[in-house]
């Protein structure tokens, strides 16, 4: 907050994949509201909502138990607050579009969250063109957040010319390919990686096939960044913010001096030559693997 960062993104099931650690992220958060001298109604609280953790779904085996029900949407928008602290939540984000529940329903449940003063605006997660329009005939809808960044460009043929169309910001989560387009990983081997890291195991563009070809094309960046004073993961960034000022990026980190790398990339402005040549080291077809080992968690 003292850096001027007013957006925090969570989730209900930001924590530890157990009971215990469902809302955990939450909880700290709410450490952190209650520290004196912070102004709440400077910062904004953007919260995704309607995946549950807790336990294993019997029939897949996955952790991850999807439910953008109508009275899902409404629990865990009053789990959260409970768990924040506080009257309202200024983002509520529904994380997946949930295939067995009409997308109309959970928008209209969201709207009325907000009509009661609970949120201040909807937002959505890896929805496609044509559910953001189905989406914004029942209600606004302020954002998407989505994966975008330079290794995954999937959303520019079709989601950011719809929202561009209609007034939607895009959030782009892992900005920094979760690491790896910060130039830190150069190998699939410990200390870069633990023994059960979840991108390893779930991410394809980091499986051992594709990890030294897409390393390859960080590599070819490198020059970039050296002629821009900058660090890879900066690169990364400016690269993002060349693309539009309805682009936010919202790189996580786990150090302060990472943090202030970040927020420095800010004042990094790219030329269009550099632009360009970085859309070209990283042309979709050149970037090997999809996003995720379980493609349910894409765009819907």
């Amino acid at each position: 907050m003292n850096s001027g960062v007013t957006l925090f993104n969570t989730a209900t099931f930001y924590g530890p994949l157990n009971v215990d650690g469902y809302g955990a992220n939450l909880r700290l958060i709410r450490k952190c509201l209650e520290q004196p001298g912070v102004d709440r109604s400077k910062i904004q609280l953007m919260v995704k909502i309607c995946m549950d953790t807790r336990a294993p779904v019997e029939a897949t085996g996955s952790q991850w138990k999807l439910d953008g029900s109508a009275a899902n949407v409404r629990a865990d928008v009053e789990y959260a607050l409970e768990q924040l602290g506080v009257d309202y939540i200024d983002i509520i984000v529904l994380c997946r579009v949930d295939s067995a529940v009409p997308i109309e329903e959970s928008v209209a449940a969201m709207a009325a969250l907000v009509a009661e003063g609970k949120a201040r605006h909807i937002g959505l997660s890896e929805a496609a063109a044509p559910t953001l329009r189905r989406a914004v005939a029942v209600a606004p809808i302020f954002c998407i957040e989505q994966e975008y960044s330079l290794w995954e460009r999937e959303i520019e043929s079709e989601v950011i010319p719809t929202c561009r169309e209609l007034g939607i910001k895009i959030v782009a989560y892992s900005p920094l390919g979760r690491g790896f387009l910060t130039g830190m990983l150069r190998s699939r081997e410990a200390p870069a990686f633990g023994a059960h890291d979840f991108r390893l195991m779930a991410q394809p563009k980091m499986s051992e096939a594709n990890f030294d070809t897409n390393l390859a094309l960080v590599a070819r960046s490198e020059a970039i960044a050296a002629k821009n004073n900058c660090t890879m993961n900066q690169l990364a960034l400016a690269w993002l913010h060349s693309k539009g000022e309805d682009i936010i990026p919202i790189p996580g980190t786990s150090k302060p001096a990472h943090l202030d790398s970040n927020l420095a990339a800010r004042s990094i402005t790219l030329s269009a030559e550099d632009v360009a040549e970085l859309d070209d080291i990283f042309k979709p077809e050149s970037v090997i693997g999809t996003r995720y080992a379980h493609m349910d968690l894409c765009l819907r």
